[in-house]
């Protein structure tokens, strides 16, 4: 093969989307559904997007990094300089980013907080803060952009019933996020994540090239500043703990292109239609 200097289409340069799935971890990739199937002519951002299960973050500042550091043992002898053997003894892979939308939600993600944490029913504390959510959280009605309709919210759970959690935008609306200790020994708040920017390869008439990120098992578990400056925008820096499923897998990374003509392909774990290029290998 002659030499080249190298190929600019292998340069990746943009910003990735970054989905919180709302429900918690992916322990089997082989059977579970968290992950929706590739659609033809259609970004994964939008497929996630159009999943009620699945959270977009929104802006986010200074990029993703993906870091993967596997942690390796020696073993020296007294005939040798330097190491007669190195072996793998363990491994760490961390997730971080800056959100840049300081939601009520995103801190939730952002501290590893329970679902029940936010619009939950609240216990009396002094201050003057109520002590449960019957407020009428206003939230926008899709079908008229720009107008405001009613929602009542349930007193315990405090989930609105037009549907995921919206921001307060009405004059009596309340929304509330519990910062719990939690209690001794308790599991910690996992979610499965997935990341969507541009990937590598021929972007050729027609077609639209991007990169999976797909974390199973993801735990924010450093710590997290709230600030509010009168000169700068408040924002969390995130580091999300990614842990193995049960399978020892992290995630995967894919690198797809899609095409308007394309049929769906296989993610992880759902059935899709008939495919033209091969899905990821199950482990």
């Amino acid at each position: 093969m002659a030499y080249t200097r190298g190929d600019s289409k292998n340069i990746i340069v943009g910003a990735a989307a970054l989905f919180v799935y709302a429900e918690g971890p992916v322990t089997d990739p082989g059977t579970d559904a968290a992950f929706p199937a590739f659609a033809a002519a259609t970004s994964y951002k939008d497929t996630l997007s159009d999943d009620v299960a699945w959270t977009n973050v929104g802006f986010t500042q200074n990029g993703m990094e993906l870091t993967i550091t596997p942690d390796f043992g020696e073993v020296e002898v007294d005939q040798l300089l330097d190491s007669a053997k190195i072996f793998k003894q363990g491994m760490q892979v961390m997730l971080s980013t800056t959100f840049a939308e300081a939601t009520l939600e995103n801190l939730l993600y952002a501290i590893a907080a329970s679902p029940s944490d936010l619009n939950g029913g609240l216990a009396a504390i002094a201050g003057g803060l109520p002590d449960s959510y019957s407020g009428i959280r206003a939230t926008p009605d899709p079908a008229a952009p720009g107008v405001v309709v009613a929602g009542a919210e349930d007193e315990v759970s405090g989930v609105n019933t037009l549907g995921h959690y919206v921001p307060g935008v009405g004059p009596d609306s309340l929304d509330i996020l519990e910062i719990n200790a939690g209690s001794l020994g308790e599991c910690p708040i996992e979610r499965a994540l997935c990341a969507v920017g541009p990937g590598t390869g021929d972007c050729a008439a027609g077609s639209e090239i991007e990169r999976v990120y797909a974390a199973f098992r993801a735990l924010s578990m450093d710590a997290v500043t709230v600030s509010v400056s009168r000169d700068s925008a408040s924002t969390f820096d995130v580091n999300f703990r990614l842990l193995p499923a049960n399978n020892g897998s992290y995630g995967r990374i894919i690198d797809r292109t899609y095409v308007a003509t394309g049929p769906a392909l296989l993610l992880l774990g759902k059935t899709a239609p008939v495919q033209t290029q091969p899905a990821p290998v199950k482990d």
